[in-house]
């Protein structure tokens, strides 16, 4: 007996990790859960604009990383 012969099509589904940079610049008044916060919205922003009309969602928890620079040294008398 002959075997079947059954005509299939596949699909696929890929999940990256991306980083982003460059978000923003915060002043030294700033809270450190503002920058949190404004980070990572603006971060999905810019990817939901990126990919805007594709079959594209946002899985998993975002990790936010605050870098700080010190841009005065103030010395005591």
């Amino acid at each position: 007996m002959a075997k079947p012969v059954v005509r299939t099509t596949t699909g696929a589904t890929v999940k990256l990790t991306v980083e982003l940079s460059s978000l923003g610049c915060w002043g030294p008044d700033c809270q450190i859960d503002q920058v949190y916060r404004q980070a990572l919205r603006e971060a999905e922003g810019k990817l939901r604009r990126l990919f805007e009309g594709q079959n594209i969602r946002i899985i998993g928890s975002a990790q936010v990383q605050a870098i700080t620079t010190d841009v005065e040294v103030k010395r005591g008398n």
